[in-house]
């Protein structure tokens, strides 16, 4: 039986309807399979983010000490800032712990602030060994117990080489620089003989001046460092007059990068400070968010995609939500 022309255009026209609906069944297939691909890839930058966040707070919270979490919006990395131990002294003995050893040359073992500390004049220096250059744009923290003594005069603490000294000037004012940079404490003093806990810490991007815990002064900061330097407590040149105890050094590199899902975005807080495309999230030394980095009470941040967007919340005590 002979098929007549019409039919077979109706046969090609339904051929032709099926191809058309595949299509659209396949594009919408695709776009679906797409979008699921885009909010999968946001949920995993949410968790991945709010891991980091919750890492760092408990890790200042445990050492006493700020952490930061670096957000780069243009490469989609995402780490934590945090230290690592290089030197550890009690002065119980002549262990700069971590197998090192120091060299007391004229210090007097006295009474400290923990157990046994030394007593620095004039020209008295420890030598606490060679700190190692981690990455050209480490970190480095300076930490210790100080007791000033009566008298005028500049206390030189510590100087890693040539590229970190932590001091305090004749009016008890701290000093700390790193390369040419050099950050101060303003009006907020060391008194005379009294324990006062110093801390000098550079995260790579600023120094900050801490005095018992809080925040004294701070300064942006970027230095490559040149390489590895012996750790000098005291001072031959200036001198050193004055107790110290239980000094601790340490190495600020960025540890845990991850690489984020191409197509995330990040929606950050409207007074939000980003530097080369970084934007830091900062945790004080007891772990709660930085007032002095976060004005405003929380931190908001979303995480985005076309088609999907997600939260995550830093209140003031430092808790991440999602």
């Amino acid at each position: 039986m002979r098929r007549s022309r019409t039919d077979v255009g109706v046969t090609l026209l339904e051929i032709l309807v099926v191809i058309v609906i595949f299509s659209m069944i396949m594009r919408m297939t695709i776009g679906i399979l797409r979008n699921a691909n885009r909010d999968l890839g946001v949920m995993a930058a949410t968790n991945t983010v709010a891991g980091l966040l919750r890492a760092a707070g408990e890790h200042a919270r445990a050492e006493n000490s700020p952490a930061w979490v670096a957000i780069n919006v243009d490469q989609r990395t995402a780490g934590t800032l945090i230290r690592e131990s290089l030197v550890m002294c009690h002065f119980e003995d002549t262990s700069g712990g971590f197998n090192s050893t120091i060299q007391v040359q004229g210090p007097i073992q006295v009474l400290g602030r923990v157990g046994l500390a030394y007593r620095f004049a004039g020209s008295n220096i420890i030598d606490a060994g060679e700190i190692p250059r981690l990455s050209a744009d480490q970190g480095m923290a300076i930490e210790m117990w100080f007791n000033r003594a009566p008298g005028t005069g500049k206390h030189v603490l510590a100087t890693i080489g040539k590229d970190m000294e932590l001091m305090v000037d004749a009016m008890g004012r701290i000093h700390a620089r790193v390369g040419s940079v050099t950050a101060n404490s303003g009006s907020n003093l060391v008194p005379r003989e009294w324990w006062v806990y110093v801390q000098a810490i550079y995260n790579g991007r600023e120094i900050k001046i801490l005095i018992n815990g809080v925040e004294a002064g701070s300064i942006a900061c970027r230095h490559s460092w040149s390489g590895a330097g012996r750790l000098i407590l005291g001072a031959k040149k200036d001198g050193l007059a004055g107790i110290m105890d239980e000094v601790r050094v340490s190495g600020i590199v960025a540890g845990d990068l991850y690489m984020l899902p191409p197509q995330v975005e990040f929606e950050l807080p409207r007074n939000a400070r980003v530097q080369n495309g970084e934007f830091l999230v900062a945790f004080d030394a007891t772990g709660k968010l930085d007032a002095t980095r976060h004005p405003g009470g929380d931190l908001t941040m979303s995480i985005k995609s076309p088609v999907v967007s997600k939260t995550i919340v830093v209140t003031r005590q430092g808790l991440v939500r999602r």
